[in-house]
Formats: structure tokens, C-alpha cells, sequence
């Protein structure tokens, strides 16, 4: 793990989070392994030109997001120093809008995280300022596995409009298609950690099936011109 990412964390993260709850910096485990090289650099790049800004309580927001983000988790109130670790997956939704931004060509202006309603996506970009529907839409999950049974259980409820879920594990990828045939983005992309998932370009019928079209090459996420 970078020198400059643990720096960042201990001297100016860390403290914000702890100081916003009256927490103890010493409950906090440097477990830095859970966080990629990949992530953290791209975290960081985030972070430079101000794709995220501080909104109190250690709460960060992109400029069309619906709610912040944290960087850690709490562990229990019981324990004294209450422990603290790293939280993968917003880490990883810093990281996405980096590369939205700097390998895409999204402003700032027009990504955002934690969509309405009931923040179905992590993160999201839209063609102009006053758009309401996502262009693109996003989930991000701290396992490559756990993008493999999203996709699975979308693809599932996705085909059939009739399906609905079973068990609660279930929920959250029925609640992506859903917010997919309501919003209708183009394209629906799904993001581990290390810069791994998978993007689709989304095709939608009139019986509202839902089709995820695998792309191969990330440009096609790029930001239309004209």
C-alpha cells in the first residue's frame, strides 16, 4: 500500500471521521491489505481536483450525489477504543469517479453516488446539470464474487419482469432491476476491487425484459460528444 494513502487516512480521514463522533483514533486497525493498490491511488486521484468535497462528520460528496460517503466502519460501541476499519466499497466508489473523470471524460458536474430513489446506485453520471436519469449506473461490491452472483441474480429478474425475490440476499439486485427499468440508464456497470467487473450496455423492450449487453472496452462508458 502506498505511503501517500496511509498518510492521507491517519493524518487527515481518519481524524475528521473520529473527531465528527468523539471517537478515539487508537481503535482504528491498519489493516491496509483490504484496500488495492489500484483503489487507493485512483482514491487518491479522486481527492486532487476535487471530484469529492468534505460536507461534515466525515461525510464526502461528489457534486451530484444524494448522500455521502464514509471511509470506515465502527465496530462495537461496547469495546473501548471503539474499533474502526477501513469500508472497502466507498473507497472503491471514490476510486470509480477518478476514472470516470480522468480516463472518461466525465466533469465533475455530472457524477454523482448514492442515486435516488433509495440510492440504488453507488455511482452514477449524467449528460447535463439539470438531468434527473442516470446515464451511466454503477454498483460497487468489496469481492469479485460478490459481482459475479449480482450479475447472476440480475440477469435472473431481469429477463423476467414476473420474477421477484425469494430470499433476502436477493434484494439487492432485484432493486437494481427495478431501479433500471424506472431510469433506464444506457449502461450498467459493476465494479470490484483492483479496477475488476464488468460493463453492459443495457437494452430495454416493451414487455420491460431487461438485457445486459457485455462491452469490452471501457470507452464506450465515455462521455458523448456533441
Amino acid at each position: 500500500m502506498s505511503q501517500a494513502f496511509q498518510d492521507r487516512i491517519l493524518n487527515e480521514f481518519l481524524p475528521t471521521f473520529c473527531a465528527s463522533r468523539s471517537y478515539s483514533v487508537d481503535g482504528f486497525k491498519k489493516d491496509w491489505n483490504k484496500v488495492s493498490e489500484a483503489d487507493a491511488t485512483d482514491f487518491l486521484r479522486a481527492f486532487s481536483v476535487g471530484l469529492v468535497e468534505h460536507h461534515g462528520r466525515g461525510l464526502y460528496r461528489a457534486k451530484r450525489s444524494y448522500a455521502g460517503e464514509q471511509f470506515f466502519w465502527q465496530g462495537l460501541k461496547r469495546k473501548s477504543p471503539r474499533p474502526i476499519t477501513l469500508w472497502v466499497e466507498p473507497i472503491i466508489t471514490v476510486a470509480v469517479l477518478a476514472r470516470l473523470h480522468f480516463e472518461l471524460g466525465w466533469p465533475k458536474e455530472l457524477l454523482g453516488t448514492q442515486t435516488r430513489p433509495a440510492w440504488a446506485f453507488d455511482v452514477a453520471t449524467y449528460l447535463s446539470t439539470d438531468a434527473k436519469l442516470e446515464y451511466i449506473a454503477c454498483e460497487v461490491k468489496k469481492t469479485s464474487a460478490e459481482i459475479g452472483k449480482l450479475l447472476e441474480l440480475m440477469d435472473r429478474f431481469g429477463k423476467d419482469p414476473l420474477a421477484a425475490p425469494v430470499a433476502r440476499k436477493e434484494l439487492n439486485a432485484f432493486r437494481k432491476v427495478k431501479a433500471l427499468r424506472s431510469h433506464r440508464p444506457r449502461f450498467f456497470w459493476a465494479v470490484g476491487p483492483g479496477r475488476s467487473g464488468h460493463a453492459f450496455r443495457v437494452e430495454y423492450s416493451e414487455e420491460d425484459v431487461i438485457v445486459l449487453h457485455e462491452i469490452q472496452d471501457l470507452g464506450d462508458l465515455s462521455r458523448p460528444q456533441g
